[in-house]
């Protein structure tokens, strides 16, 4: 990653696919951590959205200051303790890039 990389926003918008049967824990869970995450400092945006047609399938739009804050926020406990979970079935970055 070059240094440009590393110092500009990090905007990402990441197609989540969570695991069923647990929805209203999942639902909790997504909640708490987005309330913690939105009070770190450089955090801009933290928002879940909900596919209509699949009640596992979401979008994650995710705003932080830079390449080290989204990296600080991967290591905080609270996200580390939503991991642990195993409600996250797998997660695709979605390209912005011709957009940019």
């Amino acid at each position: 990653m070059t240094d440009n990389q590393e110092t500009r926003r990090q905007r990402r918008v990441v197609r989540l696919t969570m695991e069923p049967g647990r929805q209203e824990e999942l639902r909790t869970a997504l909640l708490d951590l987005r309330k913690e995450t939105l009070e770190e400092p450089a955090c801009a945006e933290f928002d879940f959205y909900r596919s209509l047609a699949d009640d596992v399938a979401f979008l994650l739009v995710e705003d932080f200051a830079d390449h080290a804050a989204l990296e600080e926020h991967l290591a905080k406990p609270y996200t580390q303790a939503f991991f642990k979970l195993g409600f996250l079935k797998s997660a695709e970055p979605i390209s912005r890039e011709w957009l940019a």
